[in-house]
């Protein structure tokens, strides 16, 4: 397979969160990255219950953002509202 190189930004705090990921795996930095990406993708035109696991996923992620820069929650959905449950 061909490859070619991405190249993003990312905050000093994940790229060390994913550093020390993929140290955990046994892998490397560029394999555990293809990895994560092709699960995400994978899982973005999977099944209902893969694309709803991925959008919690993704949801999560925004959330821990959210409040680490110290946002406000006031008038913000509940997880159940914006899952519909």
């Amino acid at each position: 397979m061909a490859k070619t190189q991405l190249n993003a930004q990312v905050p000093q705090e994940l790229a060390a969160e994913v550093r020390a990921a993929a140290a955990r795996a046994g892998m490397g930095l560029s394999d555990y990255i293809t990895e994560v990406l092709a699960a995400d993708l994978a899982a973005a035109s999977g099944s209902r219950e893969l694309r709803e696991a991925r959008a919690r996923m993704h949801a999560v992620a925004a959330y821990r953002r959210w409040n680490t820069a110290g946002r406000s929650e006031k008038g913000a959905l509940t997880m159940a509202e914006v899952f519909g449950e």
